[in-house]
Order: C-alpha cells, then sequence, then structure tokens
C-alpha cells in the first residue's frame, strides 16, 4: 500500500473524519517481519465439549495458573478455515506444563493437543492478502483509575456468555465469498497480589468505592465563572450529596474485588483477508461485540481503538510475539475470566470445533455402542450365523468368528492346536 494512502488515512484520523482503519497488504517482507516475533514456545490447543466449561470454572483454573514472575501469556479464539478454534501460548515451558494439566483437570471432557512444534502462528500471512486490526482499552482512563470492574459472571446481567455474539461476528455471514480469518488475542499477565491496594499516585479499590459512596454534585456554570473571575473566593469543589441506590451497588462491586487475583492485559483483534475492506469490516464487527462486557453500575466498559499505518505494524508485531504493551489494564480473576475461558454450548455456535471426546476416553460421545451389535436381529449367536464364512457376511454391521466348541467336538483336540492342526486332523480321519 502506497505512501500516499498510509498518510491520507492518518490525516483523516487525525482530523475525526475516518474510522482510524487501515488493511495493509501482506508482502513477503511484512510476513517475514511478523513471522520473525514468533515466540519460542509450543501452543496448547483445546477442542471444547459442549457439556463442559464456561467463565466459572475459568476463576479457578487462572487462579491455579496465577504466578506474578512468570510473564505475558497468550489466550486466542481463533476464526481459520471455517472453524472457531482456542489456544494458549504460554510465557514458559513450566507455564506451559502447569497450564496443560490445569486445563485437564477443569475441563476434562475437552480435548487438550499440545504442538510439535515451537512458533505458533496466530493467522497464516499469505502473500497478496490483508491484514488490519484494533485494540481495546477500558473507558474510564481520563483519570488513570483502572480498577473498574466490567461485567462478569458475578455481576447482575451475565447471564448469556459474550463468546456467542463475538464468535458470531467472527464467523461472519456464510453467503459471503470472501474468506476471512480472525483471531481475538487476549494477552493475560499476573499482576502482583496488592494490585487492588493502588499505588503512590494511584488510588486503590477502597479509595475507589468510598468516593462512589460519597459522591459530590456537580458545580454549574454559574460557579465556574466566579471562580474564574475570583479564584481565591471560590473553589470548584462541588456539593455533597446522598448517595443513590446506583452509586451505592457500584461502590460494592468495586469493593468486591478487594484480595482477588489480578492480571494485567491487552486485547486484539486481526483480520486477515482477501479484500481489504472486508478485513477492516470483519475486525470491526467483532470488536464492536465487547459492548456486552459494558457494566452500567460502574459505567465501565471497552471502546475500540481502530490501527492505521505504523500503529497497525507495531501492534501486529506484538500480536504475533506474544507481548504485552503496558497500557495499565488491570482486573481481578472474575473479571479476567469472562474474557479468558473455554466455551460451552451456551454460545450456541455451530462453527466451533468442537470435541466429541465422551467423559470416559477418547470414544466420540456420538460413536454407536457396541451392546448394539448384541441385538440378535443385528448379530444372531447360533453358531452357524456366527461363522464368518457365511455368504454375504462382509455386509454385516460386525463380523464374530465363533469362539466357542461344543463339547462332542473336543475328541482328540489337544491344548494349543491350531485351527490348520485341526484341519490336517480332520482330514486324515482322526476324530471323525
Amino acid at each position: 500500500m502506497g505512501l500516499g494512502h498510509r498518510v491520507a488515512c492518518a490525516t483523516k484520523q487525525k482530523l475525526g473524519i475516518d474510522d482510524g482503519y487501515d488493511a495493509l497488504e501482506i508482502t513477503p517482507e511484512l510476513g517475514e517481519r511478523l513471522y520473525s516475533e514468533l515466540p519460542e514456545r509450543k501452543s496448547i490447543s483445546v477442542q471444547p465439549n459442549k457439556d463442559g466449561g464456561g467463565p466459572k470454572d475459568a476463576i479457578d483454573l487462572l487462579t491455579a495458573v496465577h504466578n506474578p514472575s512468570a510473564g505475558p501469556h497468550s489466550f486466542e479464539l481463533q476464526y481459520v478455515n471455517g472453524l472457531v478454534g482456542f489456544q494458549w501460548v504460554m510465557a514458559t515451558e513450566t507455564a506451559q506444563k502447569q497450564m496443560q494439566r490445569q486445563l485437564e483437570t477443569f475441563y476434562p471432557d475437552a480435548h487438550i493437543d499440545v504442538s510439535e512444534h515451537d512458533q505458533p502462528t496466530l493467522l497464516p500471512l499469505e502473500e497478496g492478502r490483508y491484514v488490519a486490526g484494533a485494540y481495546l482499552r477500558l473507558r474510564k482512563r481520563e483519570d488513570g483509575r483502572h480498577l473498574y470492574p466490567i461485567k462478569h459472571m458475578d455481576i447482575e446481567g451475565f447471564e448469556n456468555d459474550p463468546y456467542g455474539s463475538i464468535t458470531a461476528e467472527m464467523i461472519g455471514e456464510r453467503e459471503i465469498d470472501c474468506q476471512t480469518d480472525l483471531a481475538v488475542q487476549t494477552i493475560f499477565e499476573p499482576a502482583s497480589n496488592n494490585w487492588w491496594k493502588g499505588g503512590l499516585l494511584a488510588p486503590s479499590i477502597d479509595d475507589i468505592a468510598d468516593e462512589l459512596k460519597s459522591p459530590r454534585k456537580d458545580e454549574g456554570f454559574k460557579h465556574a465563572i466566579k471562580k474564574e473571575l475570583f479564584p481565591e473566593k471560590f473553589e470548584i469543589v462541588g456539593e455533597e450529596r446522598d448517595p443513590s441506590n446506583k452509586d451505592k451497588q457500584a461502590a460494592n462491586t468495586v469493593r468486591e474485588q478487594r484480595g482477588e487475583k489480578g492480571f494485567r492485559l491487552n486485547l486484539r483483534i486481526v483480520g486477515v483477508s482477501d479484500d481489504p475492506q472486508m478485513a477492516i469490516q470483519r475486525v470491526a464487527e467483532t470488536a464492536q461485540q465487547f459492548d456486552a462486557y459494558y457494566e452500567s453500575k460502574t459505567e465501565q466498559g471497552f471502546e475500540v481503538v481502530p490501527l492505521y499505518d505504523k500503529n497497525l505494524i507495531r501492534e501486529l508485531e506484538r500480536a504475533y510475539g506474544r507481548t504485552r504493551a503496558d497500557r495499565t489494564l488491570v482486573m481481578g480473576v472474575r473479571g479476567a475470566a469472562g474474557l479468558i475461558h473455554i466455551p460451552n454450548d451456551d454460545i450456541n455456535t455451530q462453527d466451533v470445533d468442537w470435541s466429541l471426546t465422551s467423559h470416559a476416553g477418547d470414544v466420540p460421545a456420538n460413536a454407536p455402542r457396541f451392546s448394539e451389535y448384541h441385538d440378535a436381529e443385528v448379530v444372531p449367536w447360533e453358531k452357524e450365523s456366527r461363522s464368518f464364512d457365511l455368504e454375504g457376511s462382509d455386509q454385516w454391521q460386525y463380523d464374530i468368528p465363533a469362539t466357542w466348541i461344543p463339547p462332542e467336538e473336543y475328541d482328540d483336540w489337544e491344548v494349543g492346536q491350531t485351527d490348520e492342526q485341526d484341519a490336517d486332523v480332520d482330514s486324515e480321519g482322526v476324530g471323525a
């Protein structure tokens, strides 16, 4: 894509007359540049089972693997070749083995596979296609406060798993011939155990909760003019007011995070398509579905940051390298679990790469049971009917040779004697 186009796109975005998205053509140079960022780690792919999983199990899973010294891990929803899949790329080999054990514990019916190869890709980058992207940040960023939670399963209103709408938009319209691959990547790095205490210049969870329970009324325009004209006489401090029910609920929602394990997060959406506009459209539509995490009491949610030009390349390098940018986005484990979990059939997405493994082992859950072949109408048990020499036996559902010899046929038969030896004995007339 030419320099003139990139400059025009950047100018429009800065002037607020464009959405700020751009799609870069994948050249051999760009592909090599991004692939060179891939970490030397093995990925863990998970085929979820429809009967297990969901955000609740993810709370225990993330708590179990919380190690502040491990580094940034990556959880990825991928839509490639017509299927939605789930992939983990952990920061270290030790963390990878621990995650594998915990996944087997909390998702026993899922199929869990560790890649044989290092350097797991995010999406395939084929020359001549186009790549677009965006990242998400929290809306309440202006005052530097980042301890308001997004909606999660323990907050009223989180009845439906947001993955349902997210994966639906990743799949898009089936009638469209243009192939687009999508990835939603969540980088999560365990925070220190006292993350909720704030810092020297940052308020704690208790500070924010106390302020929510002691709200102040904003001063009007007239008072602001007086403050401007007579600064020594007037201060814009606002008047205290009685907290509303919403204020009290918001304070409780914030304070409930006290003592939780926490994670520092990055969220990215990447799309690769045959058409540049389709790559942009699919990324934008998928990113929009994160509105489902909006928490009305604290007025907290995500906003989408479209990417273009150098910002897009830099974020793609981070995405393929599984690195985290410091955007002061930190969450308690319950909020993080809503973003990082293995779903079940609550999401009702048919193109998920579901596992058919039963709880008992690697037998497909929808496979016919052997007991079905014990029905006399299917496989009679009479000797003549069981013989694999029976004419037409190759059309049976099961060909079962005789395994029982009547006592009257035991004459002159010895233990260990083979069928061929038995046939020779019969041909010589012995035992007839």
